[in-house]
């Protein structure tokens, strides 16, 4: 059994996520209409669900069902969105809701999603979890837009990748924790640092992972000119990477990412997050857990 596996085999977690898969389902079917139709597919793509297993490892009383359902309605949002601003025709090994439906019905259930997400939380009546969502969400908004500064250039300093995996994946997961937790900081650093680790691993991922393994192309980043760590520290010592990274002929450019160092420096600066993240961890009531969560997102096949 995987070390995911063995954390959704934590009491009390095979009911929560139920209660949010449920949540979910009444949320997206909130308005008929096509951009329902198009959440409702992303939604049936399933996904780890991680978000909402860390509303339920950090909290110390009930958990949030609310809580889970809206941060992960934020999360399937930006990945609808991603797909299409990316050109990505598969996601978790499935046709990308863009590449069905049209670019225009996917930024409407992108945008449905978010909107989804606010209402949910906000019939909670909390005030402060509605604005820690909403601080999340303009962090992607703003890593995103940094992405798209950074395409195409091999010259990105490996800090600024950092902030932006900081933005577009940490910030989120952070969030998950700070709902579930109600606000406990150290938790919210733990969630940080946990999702720069996951960031960095899904990077490695599209370097030497497979299409069956992950369920996207492998190779997606160089092809859209995203410099993710590997990529940019490869480009850094060859360049056929460096080239391909900023715009010119892929041919055997990922080959060459494999043949350097790049991906075990990653892996290294991967693990270095996730030790960073259970350095946070107190004496909660799932430490365990989420001590095993900082393994299970660095080693993963996908």
């Amino acid at each position: 059994m995987s070390q995911l596996a063995q954390v959704h085999a934590t009491p009390g977690v095979a009911a929560y996520m139920a209660e949010v898969e449920a949540g979910l389902a009444r949320a997206v079917a909130a308005q008929p209409g096509l951009a329902q139709e198009v959440a409702g597919e992303a939604l049936s793509a399933g996904g780890k669900r991680l978000r909402p297993l860390l509303c339920f490892l950090t909290a110390e009383g009930k958990p949030s069902v609310a809580a889970g359902v809206a941060v992960e309605m934020v999360h399937m949002a930006t990945l609808v969105h991603d797909d299409l601003v990316d050109g990505a025709r598969l996601r978790r090994g499935l046709p990308a809701a863009w590449s069905v439906y049209g670019a225009d019905a996917a930024k409407a259930a992108g945008d449905y999603l978010f909107a989804c997400a606010f209402s949910v939380l906000a019939e909670t009546g909390d005030e402060r979890a509605v604005e820690l969502l909403a601080d999340a969400a303009l962090c992607l908004a703003r890593g995103e837009a940094m992405q798209r500064l950074q395409t195409h250039e091999p010259e990105t300093p490996i800090q600024a990748y950092l902030d932006r995996c900081g933005l577009k994946t940490g910030k989120l997961i952070e969030a998950a924790c700070l709902l579930g937790s109600g606000g406990d900081e150290r938790l919210g650093a733990y969630g940080a640092n946990l999702g720069i680790a996951f960031q960095i691993a899904d990077d490695i991922l599209d370097c030497a992972g497979q299409t069956q393994e992950t369920g996207k192309i492998p190779g997606t980043d160089l092809r859209e000119g995203t410099p993710t760590m590997p990529l940019l520290l490869a480009a850094q010592v060859d360049d056929v990477v460096r080239a391909a990274l900023a715009g010119g002929p892929l041919d055997g450019a990922l080959v060459r990412v494999a043949s350097t160092d790049a991906i075990d420096r990653s892996r290294a600066a991967a693990l270095d997050y996730a030790a960073r993240a259970r350095s946070f961890l107190d004496s909660q009531p799932h430490r365990e857990e989420l001590e095993a969560l900082t393994y299970a997102v660095v080693d993963r096949a996908g």
